[in-house]
C-alpha cells in the first residue's frame, strides 16, 4: 500500500527528471545568462541588508583566509583545507 511518503517521493522523482532535461535542452549562453540573472538578484538583496551584506562579507572572508604552512600557502578553513592535498 502506497503512503504519501511514497507519493511524494514519486513527485520529487518526476519533478527532477523534468529539470533534468530542461536544463540539458539550455545552451550554454543560456545558463550564463540565466547565472547572471541570480546573480544580480542576489547581490539586489544584500545591497537592501546591510546587517545581511556584513554577514556575507564576514563568512566570505573567513572562508578565504589562508597561512603560510612549510612555505605553501594553505588554505585556513577545514572544508577548503580537504580540498588541498
Amino acid at each position: 500500500m502506497a503512503t504519501d511518503g511514497d507519493s511524494i517521493d514519486g513527485a520529487i522523482d518526476i519533478r527532477t527528471r523534468y529539470v533534468r532535461q530542461m536544463c540539458a535542452k539550455r545552451t550554454a549562453g543560456e545558463r550564463l545568462a540565466e547565472l547572471a540573472k541570480l546573480q544580480q538578484v542576489s547581490f539586489r538583496v544584500l545591497g537592501e541588508s546591510p546587517s545581511g551584506y556584513r554577514h556575507f562579507l564576514r563568512r566570505n572572508m573567513a572562508l578565504r583566509r589562508a597561512e603560510v604552512i612549510d612555505g605553501v600557502w594553505r588554505p585556513v578553513s577545514p572544508a577548503r583545507r580537504a580540498q588541498h592535498p
